[in-house]
């Protein structure tokens, strides 16, 4: 199955169709097998319909009406294809998923499609293709199927993710969840709709939908007491606890086979870099009124990449643009020409599907926004260089006031935040509509540019613990060496991993659910981002450039930091 990007632009330009590093994209990324392949000791067991007895289904509650089913076995993706499917359709039937659990399912008619993409967990989308004479109902829906990443327990709160995800679906806000898993979830797959690219999320109009989709999860989305209660927005409780895992674990530990040289990764000592980022967390929060500090608390989503952002196909620019406008005073314009902002309705917004909640929480909507805009620099898609960060990419005041603009306006909130500014007192009930947006916008840009070191410290460290393994799983395991145990849909599966067990097929395996994915150099990412940090901190005048050897001086990435005068 092949699925490409559709034509939002019209047929008279000519735009990139890259694909999205994430979801509806490289259908078929599967590897085909043409040479021995290992296997590890006995095979373990495919799934059959007895299985479906030894589940143990409960409920997960949305509501006092409506659950979610939900089991504690696991299912194994790194299973020949055969395998998995026969796992994957115990489990459907187990967990009686919407539709699917009615029909009398094979594998050779179920499709398994890996999304590549996903730098957290894996996906794909299932299709079934009935050849069943004496079924003559629909066909039925395709599903996504996600299971979660290995490494990253430390990462996601699984418990808190589904909790935001039934919030979500209470409101109607993103795919339904048809069943969980131990380690992985069965979602409603959004048929009509195409992933943006990197290109797509610098088009005007596009940017203009997600600032008011963005605006609708900071504000129409409740937060838990327990959410607004703590000193710290989310990124930052995950910030310190990450930080206390690397202080504790990384710099000891073995990443790819490589002994970490801290200097090289954080281009200085590792304390030095955690105090420097202890600096500049005061020196942001002391730019808010600490008092109510909290208040500033919104729900985010904390991932808005490329990846994440769903388009219909259907989807026509055209029947939304109003006009152009050239009120705003933007100062240092990148052009001598007009600067001029596009304005838009909000009549088509649901053609935008924002994505993967697992990173959302409270947080400050100025992180929200320069995430967004951090991701511009990314191109996930190279064959070579999928990690590196391109500053020169990254949207100019133009492009990120359009999508500010478009934020601010939308349902206006005043003030949208408690941000110290000098002139604060002279805006008053008797300022005229124009101006007081106008400075919302400013403020909100400025908040954009303090918040932008959070954004690459907190993904720096994300890499860092991808990159390699936290924990020895010698100290947890309890299995003989040589072998592991896993919780399955059949039971316990037994995993030989000695190496004097290890067998060569000399038949060759159709199929395996592989991606090149796997692959991405989360270290050197790691190493782009700090970049990027110490780019800005320098600019804020937080650390001098001298403080760091000139060896790292090629590395460091320099951003715009000029702000309105507000």
């Amino acid at each position: 199955m092949e699925i490409t990007a559709a034509n939002i632009y019209g047929t008279s330009q000519n735009r990139s169709r890259s694909r999205s590093r994430t979801r509806n994209s490289t259908a078929n990324s599967r590897s085909t097998s043409s040479t021995r392949r290992p296997s590890l000791g006995p095979s373990r067991r495919s799934l059959s319909s007895s299985s479906l007895n030894k589940l143990n289904v409960t409920a997960t509650n949305i509501d006092q009406e409506k659950g979610i089913p939900t089991t504690t076995a696991s299912v194994d993706n790194s299973l020949p294809l055969d395998f998995f499917k026969q796992d994957l359709i115990a489990l459907i039937k187990g967990l009686k998923v919407s539709k699917w659990h009615k029909v009398p399912l094979s594998a050779a008619n179920l499709s398994v499609s890996r999304i590549s993409g996903a730098l957290t967990n894996s996906i794909y989308k299932l299709e079934y293709q009935n050849t069943d004479e004496d079924f003559q109902g629909p066909p039925l829906p395709a599903l996504l199927l996600r299971i979660y990443g290995k490494n990253v327990d430390s990462i996601i709160d699984r418990e808190s993710e589904l909790a935001t995800l039934i919030k979500l679906s209470q409101k109607r806000i993103g795919p339904r969840l048809l069943g969980i898993f131990a380690n992985g979830r069965f979602e409603q797959f959004l048929e009509g709709y195409i992933t943006l690219n990197k290109t797509q999320i610098r088009d005007e109009v596009i940017s203009q939908i997600l600032g008011r989709r963005m605006k609708d999860l900071h504000y129409k989305i409740a937060l838990e007491h327990s959410d607004i209660s703590g000193d710290l927005p989310m990124a930052w409780r995950l910030i310190y606890k990450w930080l206390d895992m690397l202080e504790e674990q990384l710099t000891s530990t073995e990443v790819s086979g490589l002994t970490i040289d801290e200097e090289s990764i954080f281009k200085m000592k590792y304390s030095e870099f955690r105090e420097n980022i202890e600096t500049y967390r005061n020196w942001l929060f002391d730019k808010y009124d600490t008092n109510n500090f909290s208040d500033n608390f919104k729900f985010c989503h904390n991932d808005t990449q490329y990846g994440n952002l769903l388009l219909h196909e259907d989807f026509d620019p055209e029947e939304i643009i109003l006009s152009s406008t050239s009120n705003l005073d933007l100062k240092n314009a990148e052009t001598n020409g007009e600067q001029v902002v596009m304005a838009t309705t909000n009549k088509k917004d649901n053609s935008l599907a924002v994505i993967d909640f697992e990173y959302s929480g409270s947080n400050f909507p100025a992180f929200d926004l320069v995430n967004h805009f951090s991701e511009w620099m990314a191109d996930y898609h190279d064959p070579v260089k999928s990690y590196y960060i391109h500053e020169d990419q990254y949207p100019s005041r133009l492009q990120q006031v359009n999508l500010i603009k478009s934020y601010i306006e939308y349902d206006f909130q005043y003030p949208s935040s408690n941000l110290k500014t000098s002139k604060t007192d002279d805006l008053s009930s008797s300022t005229n509509a124009t101006d007081l947006i106008e400075s919302e916008i400013k403020k909100l840009y400025n908040e954009c540019i303090f918040w932008r070191p959070t954004v690459q410290i907190y993904w720096s460290l994300w890499g860092l613990i991808q990159s390699g393994p936290l924990t020895s799983t010698s100290a947890s395991s309890t299995t003989s060496p040589g072998s592991l145990e896993e919780q399955g849909v059949d039971g316990t599966y037994s995993i030989t991993t000695s190496l004097e067990n290890l067998q060569v097929e000399e038949t060759p395996i159709e199929e395996y659910i592989t991606s090149s994915d796997d692959d991405f150099d989360y270290l050197k990412y790691s190493g782009q981002k700090i970049g990027l940090i110490l780019g800005d901190l320098i600019q804020f005048g937080i650390i001098s450039k001298d403080s760091i050897k000139k060896e790292y001086h090629q590395d460091l990435k320099i951003l715009d930091c000029e702000l309105f005068d507000i």
